[in-house]
């Protein structure tokens, strides 16, 4: 049904998540960000948002990662239909994939990045984003590349098996601005983001307008 990466840059802080289905708006169901804190990604059979949000504030409160998704799979009578990644604020993650998803079904988890996915075309598309995105930040590509590079080669080698209708891209350092991309309904979803982003980067009045706005090392900037 979908499949996603959450990756850490371990300079800035920054956590970011790109993610892409067969269905329809996904951006307000998969994608979490707590500044700060981490990262999250619920997706599967039966997506459980709350468990994103009960998850971060439990890393807020000092759980380690690998506690807070015990807990949450412990404590929750659907685990076996979800799919769920957690990373804290030092690039550390948990997760599982519930014995009830679609496969194929996949939990690559590396120190700084995660991939997850089910009802995927195969068994390579989880296995091309982390290679991809490995790539990408060694070639020091920003984190955002870095995650949409991973997107596309999961797109690429088939991405969700119904194929890919909606995608997301969600990055933010603390005390930085945020990035919040969306297509909500495409034939080729990854595409329109990537060419979202592109003339995003290229609109020099919003840049201009980013450029002017406050941020934790220039808080009075106008």
């Amino acid at each position: 049904m979908t499949y996603s990466i959450i990756g850490y840059d371990y300079a800035s802080g920054a956590h970011g998540i790109a993610c892409a289905t067969g269905g329809p708006a996904l951006g307000a169901f998969v994608p979490h960000l707590r500044v700060g804190v981490g990262a999250a990604i619920t997706q599967g059979y039966s997506t459980n948002v709350l468990a994103a949000e009960q998850g971060l504030a439990a890393l807020a409160d000092g759980m380690s990662v690998e506690e807070v998704v015990e807990a949450l799979q412990r404590d929750d009578q659907g685990a076996a239909w979800r799919q769920i990644a957690l990373m804290d604020a030092r690039g550390r993650s948990a997760g599982w994939s519930g014995e009830y998803n679609v496969p194929v079904v996949a939990l690559l988890r590396e120190p700084g990045v995660v991939v997850a996915g089910n009802m995927l075309a195969s068994d390579r598309v989880g296995t091309l984003m982390i290679e991809a995105y490995r790539r990408s930040r060694a070639n020091a590509d920003n984190l955002d590349a870095a995650l949409l590079a991973a997107l596309n080669a999961g797109c690429d080698a088939g991405g969700d098996a119904r194929g890919t209708r909606s995608a997301a891209l969600r990055v933010r350092a603390p005390g930085g601005l945020p990035l919040d991309l969306r297509i909500d309904d495409a034939m080729n979803a990854v595409v329109e983001l990537l060419a979202l982003k592109r003339r995003v980067d290229q609109d020099r009045d919003y840049q201009a307008f980013l450029g002017r706005l406050p941020t934790a090392n220039d808080p009075h900037r106008h």
